[in-house]
């Protein structure tokens, strides 16, 4: 990591311990060697993968911490490649986080990651939101997704799963949100809950922002 990302960190108010850094270090390091034969990102984005990704998902960690508690669950829905789960997970070691992937392939590869990093707070499981199996009836303080497809069919799966006070955080682009999404609208208000930030940020080299809406369930909804 160089001196240009820790300075985006600590503009986002994020300063990372020795061990948090070396975690994320050796996490960069096993995707890198990884991704020859699981191809688990684009090659195109590997020279910047600490811009595009590693970044990218630490922008969500001044939020967690805002509305969490220490020992708070977080569960990243769809985890992939770990991004932004495994590195939220280095970076907030006072958080609990499972990583939920349906392709077993991940799965391996987030289990053995976790493993390498040396991280305690991380379980993996190899289903879907909603699926049934180990820690299906479990509720979260937070629900966390960046890149499963339109968020109007995910919304109501990941609110569903929120315990009582708990937020879904989901990363949108601006183009994303500068055209209408009657479908969002109609699902969020089908699940019974309701936005209650959009939260700006910005990544090197970039000249537009991009965003986490936060979204959190009425109480009264039906869970």
């Amino acid at each position: 990591m160089n001196d240009s990302i820790e300075a985006v960190l600590a503009a986002w108010g994020l300063k990372l311990t020795e061990e948090s850094l070396r975690k994320l270090e050796v996490f960069a390091a096993f995707l890198a060697e990884k991704n020859a034969v699981q191809n688990l990102v684009s090659e195109r984005d590997m020279p910047q993968l600490w811009e595009r990704h590693m970044l990218d998902s630490l922008a969500a960690a001044p939020l967690l911490r805002r509305a969490l508690k220490p020992g708070a669950l977080i569960a990243d829905a769809g985890s992939g490649a770990g991004f932004p789960g495994l590195a939220l997970s280095a970076a907030l070691e006072e958080f609990n986080f499972q990583l939920l992937e349906s392709r077993e392939r991940r799965c391996d590869f987030l289990t053995e990651a976790a493993a390498a990093m040396g991280s305690r707070n991380v379980a993996v499981f190899n289903r879907r939101v909603g699926e049934g199996g180990p820690a299906a009836g479990q509720r979260y303080a937070a629900v966390i997704e960046r890149a499963m497809g339109q968020l109007e069919n995910i919304l109501p799966q990941c609110l569903n799963i929120l315990s009582r006070g708990g937020i879904f955080l989901a990363w949108q682009s601006a183009a994303q949100l500068a055209q209408p999404r009657p479908a969002v609208e109609a699902a969020l208000k089908k699940a019974g809950g309701r936005l209650s930030e959009t939260y700006p940020y910005r990544l090197p080299g970039e000249d537009s922002d991009r965003y986490i809406l936060v979204f959190t369930k009425e109480p009264y909804a039906h869970t």
